[in-house]
């Protein structure tokens, strides 16, 4: 009845000291405590309880994590910790109701014997009725490092079922007494809290047991305690273009999201839209500016989106002006290309062009590479076609209506008399009629309704028979107006 009596007492008291700590929550966060100046409010209790705050100066755990103090079971000097031990070094109490994403670290330092002793830690949401072990054991992330070395530490189990936890030391085997897995130092170990963002009350705690033989090790030391937001992911991506439609996606991001969601911005593509792949591949459905998003999320901290720009170009190559039959030379192919810009054109002659015009071309086939900021590289091939009347009628690539009696009208030029049955027309960018003739020797001055245009790129046709033939040639291409 007495040891009743006195286990209930120490419960009303432990209760009543967790009740007046969850009264004033801290609630600002980063939250760190280095132990320096004070055992930082955290507090100690248990079966054979011998937990102390200060400057270790043991055989193995000779000094704190950083600076002088820390708090360590067994003392701070000697060579062992209590038979029987089941304490445990108790938190303040915390209100995340701010803090979605909670994520905390500490430095450790142990030396127990391997398996049987051991520490672990712990986190209460209902004022200390009730405890879970925080983490998993041998598992280890950018967010869950060093955590829990041993599962089970076999000397937890008066204070837990859940014996994961750190246990070992830098010892050899010796008799019945386990060696090995000690952590030779202190080291960092941290993980993320999910299930805790935005409890408003939440209390943690490290827990130590031991058996009752071999015993004689330094113990299990605890310093620098960090509580915040766990650090952000980080989304980025980079993208190699296969073809002129066909896109790789590489996930760069940090920093170790599992979940991954991609979306192409071509919703053309049907269920290919989408894809949770960390690198995929898509095939755009069509030339187009397209948005691709990319956003990461997890384990346990917020989640980061990222766009790019990716313009898929479509290019067109048309004959401007035929090659001169006699010389074979003259030739002009003009390239088209879009959505978006600027982009650069370079054509497969000897010598390289570049521009949107290859002049001066034999007969044959030409092929126009185009590039572009964001752009994938596509190509274009027109012809350079033979005008086979060989009476040396053609079609100049640009005018320059500017008065000065040089080049200042646009149509056929050559053996204009000898044509017949002649009909030209010239239209704009909208497919609208800017001037027609049957008059072989008539001109446009490149007005419109009487007035002047700026210079721009125009479509032209005509028909026409010459001397010789039976069937009537039928041309067509594009003239610049230059102004």
């Amino acid at each position: 009845m007495i040891r009743l009596a006195s286990l209930l007492l120490l419960f009303f008291l432990d209760s009543a000291e967790i009740t007046a700590q969850c009264g004033s929550p801290i609630g600002s966060f980063p939250y760190t405590e280095g132990f320096e100046t004070s055992d930082g409010g955290w507090v100690a209790g248990g079966t054979g309880n011998d937990w102390e705050w200060g400057s270790p100066s043991k055989p193995v755990i000779n000094s704190a994590g950083t600076g002088i103090n820390c708090w360590i079971v067994g003392g701070l000097t000697g060579s062992s910790y209590a038979n029987g031990e089941a304490s445990w070094l108790q938190s303040p109490c915390f209100d995340f109701t701010n803090l979605s994403y909670p994520f905390i670290s500490f430095k450790l330092n142990w030396e127990t014997e391997q398996q049987f002793d051991g520490g672990s830690f712990q986190y209460s949401i209902d004022n200390g009725a009730s405890w879970v072990t925080l983490g998993t054991a041998n598992y280890s992330d950018c967010m869950q490092k060093n955590w829990f070395n041993q599962d089970p530490v076999t000397y937890l189990s008066p204070l837990t079922g859940e014996r994961r936890g750190w246990s070992g030391n830098i010892q050899s085997s010796a008799g019945s007494c386990r060696g090995g897995n000690g952590s030779n130092g202190w080291v960092t170990a941290s993980t993320v809290a999910l299930g805790l963002g935005s409890k408003p009350s939440v209390i943690f705690r490290f827990l130590f047991g031991a058996g009752t033989i071999c015993n004689n090790y330094d113990g299990f030391a605890v310093d620098d305690i960090y509580i915040g937001n766990a650090p952000p992911n980080d989304a980025a991506f980079s993208f190699t273009c296969i073809n002129n439609n066909t896109v790789n996606f590489k996930n760069e991001s940090a920093l170790c999201p599992t979940i991954i969601n991609w979306n192409f911005g071509d919703p053309a593509s049907g269920t290919n839209n989408t894809s949770t792949q960390a690198n995929p591949s898509h095939v755009f459905s069509g030339p187009g500016e397209y948005i691709v998003t990319l956003t990461v999320d997890g384990p346990g901290n917020a989640l980061s989106t990222i766009t790019k720009d990716i313009t898929i170009l479509q290019v067109d190559v048309v004959m401007s002006a035929a090659v001169i039959c006699e010389t074979n030379t003259g030739g002009v192919l003009l390239a088209s290309a879009g959505p978006g810009g600027p982009l650069s054109f370079t054509w497969n002659t000897l010598p390289v062009q570049t521009g949107i015009f290859a002049t001066g071309l034999a007969e044959g086939f030409y092929t126009v590479s185009v590039t572009g900021a964001g752009a994938c590289p596509a190509t274009g091939t027109g012809k350079a076609e033979l005008d086979l009347s060989c009476i040396g009628v053609f079609f100049p690539s640009g005018f320059t209506p500017n008065g000065d009696g040089k080049n200042d009208g646009f149509g056929p030029v050559g053996s204009v008399s000898v044509m017949t049955d002649y009909r030209f027309s010239i239209y704009n960018r909208w497919g609208e009629k800017v001037f027609s003739s049957t008059n072989p020797f008539e001109k446009w001055d490149g007005r419109i309704k009487g007035s002047k245009t700026d210079g721009n790129v125009f479509v032209w046709q005509a028909g026409y028979k010459l001397p010789g033939q039976q069937k009537k040639l039928f041309r067509k291409g594009m003239v610049l107006l230059i102004r």
